[in-house]
């Protein structure tokens, strides 16, 4: 198993984030954008390879995606009603994605086996997601689907301007009136 660390966006416009293996060096790179239809988001290695692409391909309330890997379209993902904290299904490849994707703690099964756990995790320079990966070949994928749901749960979380976890940087004051 191979953990990787993904930057959790706290907007949709955050540019490109750098994934690290668990020794904190640049393993691959994410951009791009979610949310209207054509939108894609990549996964490049670090000499700009693009390895996964996810498209947009409809837009609205229950999104759709394709999912590109090496040229080839591998599987599909689409968001129903009641996603949050549920279930999404990843066809053609069989991948069952369980779990809270607002607090961003899901895991991707295929069949028994697991595949990925995500997990948030504080750092000194800001919150990521640690990703553990039981196969490396598949890390690419992983990495693009949780750079999705890291997207669709900060659109979806009308919470997303209060900062809950330590070591964020915004604190809040809190007033009453007593009448």
């Amino acid at each position: 198993m191979t953990k990787y660390y993904l930057r959790q966006r706290h907007s949709i416009d955050d540019g490109v984030n750098i994934v690290f293996d668990s020794d904190f060096k640049a393993s691959y790179l994410v951009s791009g954008r979610s949310g209207k239809k054509s939108d894609e988001l990549h996964v490049q290695d670090m000499s700009g390879n693009v390895l996964v692409r996810i498209r947009q391909t409809s837009y609205g309330i229950l999104p759709r995606f394709t999912l590109n890997y090496r040229g080839h379209i591998v599987g599909s993902i689409s968001f129903t009603f009641g996603h949050l904290g549920d279930i999404v299904y990843v066809r053609h490849l069989g991948w069952l994605v369980s779990g809270n994707f607002i607090a961003n703690r899901y895991l991707i099964y295929h069949n028994t086996k697991k595949l990925l756990s995500v997990k948030p995790e504080s750092r000194p320079d800001g919150i990521y997601n640690q990703l553990t990966v039981t196969f490396d070949s598949q890390a690419p994928v992983h990495i693009a689907i949780a750079a999705l749901l890291d997207i669709w749960g900060v659109k979806s979380n009308p919470l997303t301007a209060i900062k809950w976890l330590p070591g964020q940087n915004r604190t809040y004051k809190l007033t009453t009136r007593i009448h």
